[in-house]
């Protein structure tokens, strides 16, 4: 019925804009559906929103396993079922057709307000519900075709080869990346410029081996600091001298 998620009005609580249903006196709660709808038409439209959380407040607090989406599916079901009964009647062969018709429109008005906060589309019928989810899922794989194509664009782009340094020299490499970082031109800007360390440890990582051994992350970290200027004692260290043993220096310009 809805005894339960509704507040009804206090006995001799003489207020005319009450929200709450049922009158002021003695009412059997058989007929609950009867004030139930006496209140919804006593409220003006602009009053929705107050009514609505007036009454969710009120199951929230008697109903601890109590959810919104609870109150909200049966608030719907009665608006709807009322609405529903309304439209389907002949309103014209009706005694009451101007009155039913006013009726329609304030339910219509209510039903609007109910939809614009829906979060759980109970509005939808089954075949809606259907549709959207077929258009979600189509939305998805169309993602995932997509996906799967920037996959392939990017493996394609990619090799397996790698560049195999001579067994104990990959520190020769490593020194030289880190003089590469150090070289500028004669405008005094870097030649090459990474935001961080780590890019030149995965390119190393990535393209390189060691005697075609992986050359690990882990070990490449002791060799580039994240910030060069302050490496941090025992967790850095510089290349061995015996292990710098290239320079990089500009070549002679022809005149």
């Amino acid at each position: 019925m809805g005894l339960e998620y509704f507040r009804l009005r206090d006995r001799f609580d003489f207020s005319k804009n009450t929200l709450d249903i049922g009158n002021y006196l003695q009412w059997s709660r058989k007929s609950f559906l009867k004030h139930f709808f006496l209140r919804i038409f006593a409220i003006d439209a602009s009053r929705w929103p107050e009514f609505y959380n007036r009454h969710l407040t009120y199951y929230l607090d008697k109903n601890t396993d109590g959810k919104e989406e609870f109150f909200f599916k049966k608030l719907w079901s009665l608006i709807e079922t009322r609405l529903k009964t309304l439209v389907e009647k002949d309103i014209y062969e009706s005694k009451n057709h101007v009155r039913d018709q006013q009726e329609i429109e304030h339910l219509k008005s209510f039903t609007e307000f109910l939809t614009s906060i829906d979060k759980w589309n109970s509005n939808e019928t089954e075949e809606a519900i259907k549709v959207r989810l077929l258009t979600e899922n189509q939305g998805l794989q169309n993602q995932l075709i997509e996906r799967d194509k920037e996959i392939k664009l990017f493996r394609s782009k990619e090799t397996t080869d790698k560049i195999n340094i001579h067994k104990d020299s990959y520190l020769i490499l490593v020194d030289l990346f880190l003089k590469l970082q150090e070289l500028k031109l004669d405008d005094d800007k870097e030649l090459v410029f990474a935001r961080t360390q780590a890019v030149w440890m995965k390119m190393i990582n990535n393209y390189f081996t060691e005697d075609h051994k992986e050359i690990k992350i882990e070990t490449l970290k002791r060799y580039f600091p994240a910030d060069k200027n302050k490496p941090t004692m025992g967790k850095h260290s510089p290349v061995p001298a015996d292990k710098r043993i290239f320079n990089i220096v500009p070549a002679k310009r022809r005149s």
